[in-house]
């Protein structure tokens, strides 16, 4: 009985040990954000007033994963009324892109959609430059 019990006491520690160490989902994608958007668009993603929006107002975009794939890609040009432009992002590869999106999506969008490397990889492939 008392191996039982220790057995039974093993288990229980060890899923709750499990459960506590759960891990953010979208933990890499936050990462790249940090590293390449937060500098404009703020760690909280609120931007910077009239000058570079908050993503929180840029729900269309976020739940189009394929128009948000090509605006990183290829940037915005410069805004005539705030002087300010999107620089394009042409270093992330497709996971890096499919980390950025999903948590991006996890975080902002109204609906958020997940989407895999190879479907990000595709719609690269559509992104036209400017």
């Amino acid at each position: 009985m008392p191996q039982i019990s220790s057995l039974i006491l093993l288990l229980l520690a060890g899923s709750l040990s499990f459960i506590g160490c759960e891990r953010h989902p979208y933990s890499q994608g936050e990462i790249i954000y940090k590293y390449n958007c937060a500098n404009c668009h703020m760690d909280d993603g609120s931007g910077l007033a009239k000058l570079i929006p908050s993503l929180d107002k840029s729900r269309l975009t976020l739940s189009e994963p394929a128009k948000l794939v090509c605006l990183i890609r290829n940037g915005l040009p410069v805004n005539k009324l705030t002087g300010q432009e999107m620089p394009p992002n042409t270093i992330l590869n497709e996971v890096e892109l499919t980390n950025l999106i999903n948590y991006l999506g996890s975080k902002y969008a109204l609906k958020p959609q997940t989407v895999q490397a190879p479907e990000v990889k595709k719609m690269l492939a559509g992104c036209q430059t400017h």
